[in-house]
């Protein structure tokens, strides 16, 4: 299942599309071009960037999923992890424990 958290990072035009945007992603429509950022599975990472036709996989898609922002290219992608992660800098005053943290500030 796919669960978004309160304030998403977007970009412009994903800000723009964004009900469209979890709609096909919801259907498994296929979306080349855009980029998910999400929450890993894996405990030693703290983000995946995903492209979006990964999506049209049904087992995928019902599998559980915390998006945190969307992005209409991999650059974009990347600015908006680099900007999670120098808000978290401005925050703590350190890189460790991002995860932990973002977790806590998104429940």
């Amino acid at each position: 299942m796919i669960k978004y958290i309160d304030k998403l990072y977007l970009t412009p035009k994903t800000e723009r599309d964004l009900n469209k945007i979890k709609l096909k992603l919801k259907l498994g429509a296929g979306m080349t071009g855009l980029y998910i950022i999400m929450l890993s599975g894996n405990p030693n990472d703290v983000f995946d960037i995903v492209p979006a036709p990964v999506f049209k996989q049904r087992r995928y898609r019902h599998m559980d999923h915390t998006v945190i922002g969307m992005a209409e290219s991999q650059m974009k992608a990347y600015g908006i992890i680099k900007k999670i992660v120098l808000e978290h800098y401005d925050r703590t005053g350190r890189y460790t424990g991002l995860k932990a943290d973002f977790i806590e500030v998104n429940t």
